[in-house]
């Protein structure tokens, strides 16, 4: 088996989904990508609010020289420069913490009597949740190793009978499974994720 492991199909993939994204990191890393894209928008938007009360020329520049440093940022981050890995952390956890102050705010005017507020509470709650778990990312050693072309050393591990050696399709964490046994609620002990897509399960529970 040795020099195969780029073959293995990951746990709860679809077989048509195996071609030049078969690796989770690379999957994960183009996510986080598009987030750190939109967050870098929305830092933008924050920014720009900031410096409303100032003259147009210092408006502008302001603005323009924040553009240019987070479409920079963002165009390395795409390309796994070391240099902004946690550049781009930063941003998706301030744009994180941007939605949780905003969800809070929402809170209280839906407390306040004001129905209209729950839809911006949970649209604020569930991006403060995305940018936050797409931040914390950062600190996972394999997305780490992965986005710094590091070579991870995994421990020996005596397997079980049936059992093989799979990545977790979201937070690519290293577990020992049993793929017969495998069903939709099964869940990633370390992201807490489900390993097998729902609709590819209910697929194989209908044959």
């Amino acid at each position: 088996m040795a020099g195969r492991a780029d073959e293995m199909v990951i746990a709860g993939m679809k077989p048509h989904s195996i071609v030049n994204m078969s690796n989770p990191f690379l999957r994960l890393h183009k996510g986080i990508s598009f987030i750190l894209f939109v967050d870098s928008l929305i830092i933008l938007l924050i920014v720009s609010q900031l410096v409303s009360g100032f003259s147009n020329s210092t408006q502008t520049s302001v603005m323009g020289v924040l553009a240019a440093l987070l479409m920079i940022n963002w165009l390395a981050y795409r390309n796994r420069h070391p240099m902004v890995y946690w550049v781009g952390a930063a941003v998706i956890g301030l744009a994180g913490a941007f939605f949780a102050i905003n969800a809070i705010f929402a809170l209280i005017t839906l407390l306040t009597g004001a129905v209209s507020s729950l839809l911006w509470v949970f649209l604020f709650v569930w991006a403060m949740f995305g940018s936050f778990r797409r931040s914390l990312s950062h600190f996972h050693p394999s997305y780490k190793n992965a986005y710094f072309d590091r070579i991870e050393q995994i421990p020996g591990i005596e397997l079980e009978p049936g059992e093989m050696l799979a990545a977790c399709p979201h937070c690519m964490a290293v577990l020992a499974i049993r793929p017969d046994l495998l069903n939709s609620k099964d869940n990633c002990p370390y992201c807490e994720l489900s390993l097998v897509n729902s609709e590819l399960a209910s697929k194989y529970e209908e044959e």
